[in-house]
């Protein structure tokens, strides 16, 4: 069993990858903090409690982070998430308080109180994630690995950018966190757009019936959440679900070792992910394919899984 703390910024795949989790005897959630990024931090806090709350699992602190990247505005994407991030599922608000420490802080804690035992999963932009690096230069290389969701490597047809032309959106949200997360020395996987937005690794309409056969609270809340994707967007894109899916499954994902750049600051090219030639300095694990079929079996194997 992989034991997990996970930084995220819910938004529907994130809402998609917990419910996964929470159904996957592979993970243990140990803690959640939250970023803001696909909505503000107010609301990916709120959302975060109540997805856990409605699937009964409460008792999972989550931490309040970062309200803004390191040196730019926000700018959310509520328009592609829905007014409350979670596509008007209709959630109610949550009764859990927040955990009341920094996100950070919360995360360094959990990682230095079990040193080599904890992954970290971020499928957000890595705002927290540079901060908790920073005040403890010592975590990365205490963490089991670090699992993350971003980034466009022109490593397939697909490994192009959906906030720019060029740049996947967690990585353009802060690049400047992000840069220094891929220079930090953990050991780190990235999934990204190369096969997040292959086809066969989205769910459809086919894959949304089935989903509505099911007789639980996460198959009854994933259901909501796909029809809003399916609805909206045409399929279910699943960037977060897939980073996930490393831990249940490493089979279903090839990756390449490599040199990653991250282009930092405000300019056309500002959060490209660029694969540079390997030398002696950090390599970065990057999703060069997936098993769309049987990532999407396994998907719906444990959320219908009563």
């Amino acid at each position: 069993m992989h034991k997990v703390v996970w930084d995220m910024d819910p938004g529907i795949d994130d809402a998609l990858a917990l419910i996964l989790a929470l159904k996957s005897p592979e993970v243990q959630v140990l803690g959640i903090t939250t970023v803001a990024g696909n909505a503000p931090v107010e609301m990916t806090s709120a959302n975060a409690r109540c997805i856990l709350e409605f699937l009964n699992e409460g008792g999972i602190p989550v931490a309040m982070g970062a309200a803004n990247p390191l040196n730019h505005p926000l700018e959310d994407a509520l328009s592609y998430h829905g007014p409350d991030g979670l596509g008007n599922c209709g959630l109610p608000l949550p009764l859990t308080p927040l955990y009341p420490v920094k996100a950070w802080d919360f995360l360094a804690r959990l990682v230095l109180d079990a040193p080599g035992e904890l992954t970290l999963v971020a499928t957000g932009p890595l705002t927290n994630v540079a901060y908790a690096f920073e005040l403890h230069a010592e975590l990365p290389e205490l963490l089991a690995g670090l699992v993350l969701m971003g980034g466009a490597y022109d490593l397939t047809p697909y490994g192009k950018g959906n906030r720019t032309p060029f740049a996947e959106f967690n990585i353009w949200q802060d690049p400047e966190a992000a840069h220094a997360v891929f220079n930090s020395g953990a050991n780190i996987f990235a999934v990204g757009l190369d096969v997040s937005m292959d086809p066969a690794a989205c769910l459809n309409s086919q894959h949304l019936e089935q989903i509505r056969t099911g007789r639980t609270p996460a198959a009854h809340l994933a259901a909501q959440l796909v029809e809003y994707e399916v609805k909206y967007h045409g399929c279910c894109r699943m960037h977060d679900p897939l980073a996930l899916a490393t831990l249940l499954d490493a089979s279903l994902l090839d990756f390449t070792s490599a040199r990653v750049e991250i282009v930092t600051g405000n300019d056309w090219d500002r959060g490209v992910t660029r694969i540079l030639a390997a030398d002696s300095s950090q390599l970065i694990h990057v999703a060069s394919a997936v098993d769309g079929p049987r990532f999407l079996k396994l998907f719906l194997s444990h959320i219908l899984e009563e």
